[in-house]
């Protein structure tokens, strides 16, 4: 009996495509990525299917019904079913917003989806103990988000003195907003270079204000180049809540790196086994750090990533997806 794997992803380029792509190519041959098409036939017969499920990326509002209606037809003819959650559902207390209205629909949904799968995958705390209360003992595993481009075997001895932000045009424009004046002074008063990394920013206040400050803009580049300059930098800095941190490839990245991240968010408790000042640098330094705080801020960032690397991602998936194959 085939031992194929159909990974399911929505029509969507980004983060979720980017991981797959990855995990498609080390899981080898018999692993295959299929684009989400309720129109045809996806020939997923004795397949053991891992959807990728995030619900903005298979509908307008969130809420795929007709992706759950799919899931419930197409069922019996898999060898076995599961979900990775990159998102579960939305929320919003505010009746202005659509998500208020759509979120109990969103949350059916992803409750439905771990409750007929055979076996179903997290990235975080939050989200894995939500479908927990909700799925009963479906086996799951909790894997943060790896790199996508590419990993270290270990730390370099030496970095240069440098600041990297990394990512999508929304996210890299929030996070140089956010981070605003306080980081230009403190990189220049400390001697750190800053580096923006990917497509243009088309915001134009601040896309004059990386020129006006000396920013270097990289613009893309191939992965073999965002590689080279994160394994010699010494910050990456992001804006992401710490409670949902572990879900951003961007993250995943600087940890691969043992790039001390930075975290510019109003959220300062503890999730995913990850802590301010023990992971990761909560906020634009007051002053320059000390070299040994950053060493160890490095390797604990570093040591964190390593229990979901690729190679740990690819071990602990194939073994909920093909656990016949694990045990022989």
């Amino acid at each position: 009996m085939s031992d194929r794997i159909s990974m399911i992803i929505p029509n969507q380029s980004g983060g979720v495509m980017d991981y797959v792509a990855t995990m498609t190519a080390q899981l080898g041959g018999d692993a295959r990525t299929l684009v989400f098409d309720p129109a045809r036939d996806m020939g997923v017969d004795g397949d053991s299917v891992l959807l990728h499920y995030s619900g903005y990326g298979y509908g307008r509002y969130g809420a795929p019904l007709h992706l759950l209606a799919w899931v419930r037809r197409n069922r019996p003819r898999m060898k076995r079913f599961g979900v990775f959650f990159h998102e579960t559902h939305a929320q919003s207390s505010s009746p202005l917003s659509s998500v208020f209205w759509v979120s109990p629909v969103q949350r059916f949904i992803a409750t439905q989806l771990a409750r007929h799968a055979d076996c179903w995958i997290s990235n975080i705390e939050v989200s894995t103990d939500w479908l927990q209360a909700r799925a009963g003992g479906v086996p799951h595993v909790r894997l943060p988000i790896y790199s996508s481009v590419g990993e270290l075997a270990e730390l370099p001895p030496m970095r240069d003195k440098s600041l990297l932000v990394f990512g999508s045009e929304p996210l890299r424009a929030s996070t140089w907003r956010e981070a605003g004046e306080p980081l230009f002074r403190w990189a220049t008063a400390n001697g750190v270079a800053l580096h923006d990394i990917g497509s243009t920013i088309h915001d134009a206040d601040i896309a004059a204000l990386l020129q006006a400050q000396g920013v270097t803009l990289h613009g893309r580049l191939p992965v073999e180049r965002i590689h080279a300059l994160m394994r010699s930098a010494t910050f990456g800095m992001v804006a992401y809540s710490p409670h949902c941190v572990a879900k951003s490839s961007v993250f995943g990245a600087y940890c691969a790196h043992g790039l001390v991240p930075v975290l510019l968010s109003g959220n300062t408790g503890t999730y995913d086994g990850l802590a301010s000042g023990t992971n990761y640098l909560h906020g634009v330094p007051a002053a320059d750090p000390a070299p040994a705080d950053l060493k160890r801020i490095s390797r604990a960032a570093f040591d964190w990533y390593q229990g979901h690397s690729v190679a740990a991602s690819v071990t602990a998936i194939d073994a909920l997806l093909r656990p016949q194959a694990v045990q022989r």
